[in-house]
């Protein structure tokens, strides 16, 4: 259980190739964001009776400056007897042409109480990322590939929605649940909408006419995607890189999350990029 929570903190730091696509040409808005998480009903949970908890989201920076990334879930589990509560933060940077990234993932809570992974990962030429990892313990190695980073990822995949591509794949890094670990992922992207009537409450003033697509991405242990996917995600996906509403399906449960506040940002100032 202790995974699947940090799992989800980790696929909002993260939330997303074709290395053609102008990733550059895509504008996203600073902006706070909470998400209130419930279990879905709608699905058979096993022994799981409830599960409860929001994740608060932060993203600020541009193409120039670079992106800071700050996600914490805060997340109840229960299975019949006392809860187990977990909070996963997630602090990042990355650079605007996504060539480095560097993060620090901490929990409080769970089997993993205390836990901090920290690292800094450079893009290498052939395709690779030369990770250096600093906690829990020092630590260096390179995952060969072509291999996106999560704010770079967000960029692709808006890129390949608004030149109508309809299936995106990638492989992708985050390395908030494990400085090793790579998702070979599958994004089905649906047709643009200014659908109001979908638009949360808490970022109408902002989003209000804006274009979205529905969004799912699965994410498969690394080795091809001819098998069940680890957990998928399934968003509206603002032109602008706001996510509205969601649902994280991880095989034995799922989670929704509903937007329950919402600010948009001023950017650090003018960027060409």
């Amino acid at each position: 259980m202790t995974k699947h929570l940090r799992l989800a903190a980790a696929t909002m730091a993260g939330l997303w190739c074709f290395s053609a696509l102008p990733a550059g040409a895509v504008n996203l808005l600073p902006h706070k964001a909470t998400y209130r998480l419930s279990l879905d009903g709608s699905k058979p949970s096993g022994q799981l009776e409830e599960m409860n908890g929001e994740i608060r989201y932060e993203i600020t920076g541009d193409a120039c400056a670079g992106y800071t990334t700050v996600t914490s879930q805060q997340s109840a589990a229960s299975t019949g007897g006392e809860p187990l509560r977990q909070t996963v933060t997630s602090k990042a940077w990355e650079d605007g042409a996504g060539k480095t990234y560097r993060f620090l993932a901490t929990t409080q809570g769970g089997d993993d109480d205390g836990l901090e992974l920290e690292a800094n990962v450079e893009r290498q030429e052939p395709p690779a990322l030369r990770v250096v990892v600093t906690k829990p313990e020092s630590a260096t190695f390179t995952l060969k590939g072509d291999i996106l980073m999560p704010t770079e990822h967000v960029k692709k995949v808006l890129a390949a929605a608004a030149a109508g591509e309809s299936v995106y794949q990638a492989k992708v890094y985050d390395g908030a649940t494990d400085p090793q670990k790579v998702f070979d992922t599958l994004a089905v992207i649906g047709r643009p909408s200014t659908d109001e009537t979908r638009l949360a409450a808490p970022a109408k003033a902002t989003l209000a006419g804006r274009t979205f697509y529905p969004v799912t991405i699965s994410y498969f242990d690394e080795g091809g995607v001819d098998r069940t996917p680890a957990y998928v995600m399934s968003f509206s996906l603002y032109d602008n890189g706001v996510v509205g509403s969601l649902k994280i399906d991880y095989g034995r449960f799922a989670l929704v999350g509903a937007m329950a506040s919402f600010e948009a940002l001023n950017p650090p100032g003018a960027c060409t990029e």
